[in-house]
């Protein structure tokens, strides 16, 4: 008994302050994201008889959420334990991982084109259809698909001070720098995406039944600046972190890595914001859409 205390003892001190203080974020992110999302699209369900385009992508969000948060008991077990759950769903789970948040960043990125097209542009988004609209819908996931193929060959096994845990792991140098500048560039092609449309939609409607509402208008604002907000510490981090590999930096590389846990676990608290944000939209949406001639 002595023996198995003193056992306990050592994992527990092992635990470093980084791994403590991002698993800690991301329970808090499982307990409030995964309930708030399931009342989202318990909320969105009613709303898809009406056939209108707007809950279809606010749903596709939530389900993207509920996917990236329903995997945390998971990495928080792995955080303070190590991994022990093998290679193969190592890779199925980030692979799985990287689908839901690319899909939550491109369900984004789709909403803002659809609320510039559909209000200054109304009879270019009725040309589209159902049939188009269903096509950006099972395009966006296709697409989330194919952008996580990567995570299948950059996620392995890795120990990391005395434990296993499943990471990026990188055969070279050329290889990390490749992989983190892939993320960075989808991050800023996607921001820049977003905030071009929700600008020229702010400029150009000022009198539009969508921004008639000063709430609705902050409501917009927000899940914009939330999105910035909690992407871009991470995006900072591989930054750093490709400054330090090309330049053969291993001190700064290791404190870049070491806080690189802290700021992954910020993206999380993105899907647990976004269905407290969309549920309030939901309410708005449903007077906008009205006076948008929402498909």
């Amino acid at each position: 008994m002595q023996q198995l205390n003193s056992s306990n003892c050592s994992l527990t001190a092992t635990v470093t302050t980084e791994n403590l203080i991002a698993s800690s974020v991301l329970a808090v992110c499982f307990i409030l994201g995964v309930p708030g999302n399931i009342a989202v699209m318990v909320r969105l369900s009613g709303w898809l008889k009406k056939g209108s385009f707007t809950p279809r992508l606010m749903l596709s969000l939530a389900i993207s959420d509920l996917l990236t948060l329903i995997s945390l008991p998971i990495w928080i077990w792995a955080l303070l334990h190590g991994w022990v759950f093998g290679l193969v769903f190592c890779k199925l789970l980030s692979y799985m991982l990287y689908l839901s948040l690319y899909c939550s960043i491109l369900c984004l990125v789709l909403m803002s084109m659809q609320r510039y097209i559909q209000v200054l542009h109304p009879e270019k988004w009725k040309k589209l259809g159902r049939k188009g609209e269903k096509i950006l819908l099972s395009g966006m996931w296709m697409l989330s698909a194919v952008l996580s193929c990567y995570a299948l060959v950059v996620r392995n096994e890795r120990m990391d001070r005395g434990r296993f845990q499943c990471r990026l792991k990188y055969r070279n140098e050329v290889e990390r720098v490749a992989t983190l500048t892939w993320q960075i560039i989808l991050f800023v092609a996607s921001s820049t995406i977003v905030s071009y449309f929700y600008y020229h939609l702010h400029r150009g409607v000022n009198n539009s039944a969508f921004f008639s509402s000063n709430s609705l208008t902050k409501l917009v604002t927000r899940i914009v600046v939330c999105f910035f907000i909690f992407w871009i510490p991470n995006q900072i981090s591989n930054i750093v972190i490709i400054f330090a590999a090309l330049t053969g930096n291993d001190s700064l590389l290791r404190y870049a890595e070491s806080g690189d846990n802290v700021t992954s676990a910020l993206i999380f608290i993105n899907s647990c914001v976004n269905p407290f944000l969309y549920a309030f939209s939901v309410r708005a949406l449903q007077q906008g859409t009205a006076g948008t001639n929402d498909p």
